[in-house]
């Protein structure tokens, strides 16, 4: 029996709530981002200098915009530029618009700017980045007035307004850890900004910060917080004393029953990882300890990492060797004489899902069975649960979940009907949902919350399904590096028939542009690392990434399968 469960993806995305500026788009294009995606951005610090005597308006402004960029002693340097009435009322914490190229300065009346800016992104008060829309722009005003015979700023946006080669260099990405139904811990990547004068307490206080504020829009549904609902910290900052991060916080943690209070140790300790000098952490309600925990590497935060290549060569299907193919006892042979044109491993090798000319098939144990005889079928995704998912261009809006021997459901998407679907793919923690589309020529790839109920069971998906990777060019395939990065193979357009490879992050960094294949046709990802991925172009051949480009490592490969 099918059943039909519906899901409404909100119109409208999550934007930066920034007083007296235009709305902040929260979504966009490919920009030239960092080009080594594994190198663990580097704070650096800024020292920006104060208003000098005399400076007219403009140059306040952007001052104030230059100054802003180093949160040292609270903006202390930035809040110079600032009129004294107002300096405290400014607050920065309402997130950031980072732009690119030089702003344009307007001044249509006396004691008002504007800034004309080139948006490359926006940050909201969370700590979620959202790609801005193609040439988007925004303009943020400014009010100025006089102070005895100096020009200072009276009205200006809260939230801060950067530069984005100085962005990546005063916030960094941060891996918060939340709750599925089915109690499994989810990351979420969030930016959070580097202040070298109080690290690491400036850091555990925006990470507790964030878990207690809960999930993003884009996954509000999916996933949630364990901090009962209202709590808050009971300070601005959370000390480190002795290696122990001392999480003072409010009366409402009271609340939270014996596993409730399991689940948010389990949130702090694998968040909190990898923060110097922080080994442990303690709960506390004004001063009263009520437990703790340490924090240790858990392997419910692991990569994924599955270190596996596996294809489809002269007839014979398995994990790659060097030039041989170790055959998968149960699958290889039921899988070659189905004839596939794509397939998805399970992870640890038990299981395949199969597209071939009769639909999607389950091999598995020595056996094959159609799960799924649609026209128009793309290449299936086998998520890390168990289950299938697989799509048909005839039913343009309904993804059909399967797990063999248990159940089937249609689950929709009423905005996919919109595109032309060229491939989804679960991620490799079955948490995200990436759909890759052909808009009008262009190359998009939009990325929902998958909800489960509480045995892991795929119910439905987030409301707000976000943008993140969008470039001109036709799509050609896509795959997932762990549960937050993808990769994209596009055509460029440009060299003749050249893919171009693009590796994006959900709400992390911005996408970087690695390298191009001739003629490439499918691009899989056997794991979490650059090194693991392989392009197979249309004349049978497989690339291996090679510094800043791709190396052919063998020829004759029919298919390179997707693992997860």
């Amino acid at each position: 029996m099918r059943r039909k469960i519906l899901a409404i993806i909100a119109a409208s995305l999550a934007v930066l709530s920034l007083a007296a500026c235009d709305a902040v788009p929260d979504s966009g294009p490919v920009r030239e981002g960092l080009s080594n995606l594994e190198q663990a951005e580097r704070g650096v610090f800024i020292n920006p200098q104060g208003p000098t005597a005399g400076a007219d308006p403009e140059s306040i402004i952007r001052g104030f915009v230059r100054a802003a960029s180093s949160n040292l002693n609270d903006y202390e340097i930035a809040r110079k530029f600032l009129a004294p009435t107002y300096a405290d009322q400014w607050d920065p914490s309402f997130g950031a618009i980072v732009y690119e190229g030089a702003p344009v300065y307007d001044e249509p009346d006396e004691g008002l700017g504007v800034l004309s800016l080139q948006v490359a992104a926006s940050v909201d008060q969370g700590g979620t980045l959202r790609l801005a829309q193609p040439d988007e722009q925004a303009e943020v005003r400014f009010e100025l007035s006089r102070v005895g015979d100096q020009w200072r700023i009276v009205s200006a946006p809260n939230g801060i307004i950067i530069d984005r080669s100085n962005f990546s260099s005063v916030w960094e990405t941060r891996t918060l850890y939340f709750l599925s139904p089915d109690q499994r811990l989810v990351s979420e990547l969030r930016w959070v900004i580097t202040d070298r004068s109080s690290l690491p307490s400036n850091m555990v206080t925006q990470i507790v910060k964030g878990l207690i504020g809960g999930p993003s829009a884009g996954m509000t549904g999916a996933i949630t917080t364990a901090f009962p609902e209202g709590t808050t910290l009971s300070s601005e900052s959370v000390p480190i004393i002795d290696g122990a991060a001392v999480i003072d916080v409010s009366s409402e943690i009271f609340d939270a029953d014996e596993a409730t209070m399991s689940a948010i140790k389990r949130q702090l300790a694998a968040s909190l990882q990898g923060l110097p000098g922080v080994v442990r952490f303690q709960l506390a309600v004004h001063g009263n300890v009520m437990g703790g925990g340490e924090i240790t590497a858990s392997e419910e935060t692991g990569s994924g990492d599955f270190q596996r290549i596996v294809l489809l060569k002269d007839g014979e299907f398995g994990t790659s060797a060097g030039n041989s193919l170790n055959a998968i006892p149960g699958v290889s042979e039921q899988l070659v004489a189905l004839a596939p044109t794509a397939v998805s491993v399970a992870p640890d090798l038990s299981a395949a899902a199969v597209l071939h000319s009769s639909g999607v098939s389950w091999v598995t144990g020595g056996q094959s069975l159609v799960i799924d005889n649609r026209s128009g079928l793309l290449a299936p995704s086998l998520d890390s649960l168990g289950y299938v998912w697989t799509y048909s261009s005839v039913e343009p809006d309904e993804i059909v979940v399967t797990k063999p021997g248990t159940r089937l459901s249609e689950l929709t998407l009423n905005w996919l009907d919109d595109f032309s679907v060229k491939a989804i793919r679960v991620s490799t923690g079955g948490n995200r949902l990436a759909v890759l589309v052909n808009a009008g020529g262009a190359t998009e790839v939009r990325v929902v919350g998958i909800v489960r109920d509480e045995t892991g069971a795929p119910v439905g998906f987030t409301e707000t399904a976000t943008l993140q990777l969008s470039e001109l060019g036709a799509p050609i395939d896509l795959d997932w590096i762990g549960d937050n990065r993808f990769v994209l193979l596009s055509e460029t357009g440009l060299l003749g028939g050249s893919a171009k490879v693009t590796i994006g992050e959900v709400s992390g960094r911005f996408p970087v542009v690695s390298g191009s294949v001739s003629g490439g046709v499918s691009i899989s990802s056997g794991g979490s690392s650059r090194s693991l991925m392989r392009v197979l172009d249309d004349q049978h051949r497989m690339f291996k990434p090679q510094g800043s480009g791709w190396q052919q490592l063998m020829a004759g490969v029919d298919l390179i399968a997707k693992v997860g």
